[in-house]
């Protein structure tokens, strides 16, 4: 935010994959369709943290404990799993954040809106893992 009031819409902050693809706040401000309004120490912070929980899930894709080498469609697979994540972590702060009034759409901050976002992340994740959407085993 400016000394005037108005969003900076040039801060970014770039989150490093360590291996795996690199992330920014400005690459999921675009692809999740955020408002500059929002704070972009928080959307860093959630999207470390995302990244973080997808890597676990994906590490049996780890060699000798690296990341494995992505296709640029399994890359992009990762990239909106990390970001779907964080997306769905952010939605009750996102209510809680001051709005203006290109900010201010309840119909996304709804309890379901949430969880279809976890579960696109889920989805994604299965994917690179070569397993199909749904699991079914013998009880």
């Amino acid at each position: 935010m400016s000394f005037g009031g108005k969003p900076n819409t040039s801060d970014t902050t770039k989150i490093s994959g360590n291996g795996w693809p690199d992330l920014s706040t400005d690459g999921f401000r675009r692809i999740r369709r955020i408002p500059p309004v929002f704070d972009n120490d928080s959307m860093a912070m959630a999207i470390t943290i995302a990244a973080d929980a997808v890597q676990v899930e994906l590490s049996r894709l780890c060699v000798a404990g690296s990341p494995p080498t992505l296709t640029d469609v399994q890359a992009a697979i990762y990239t909106r799993a990390v970001y779907a994540r964080a997306h769905g972590d952010l939605l009750p702060e996102f209510a809680t954040q001051d709005r203006r009034k290109e900010a201010n759409n309840m119909a996304t901050y709804e309890p379901e809106q949430q969880h279809q976002f976890w579960a696109q992340s889920t989805r994604d994740i299965r994917q690179l893992l070569g397993m199909g959407r749904f699991t079914v085993g013998l009880i």
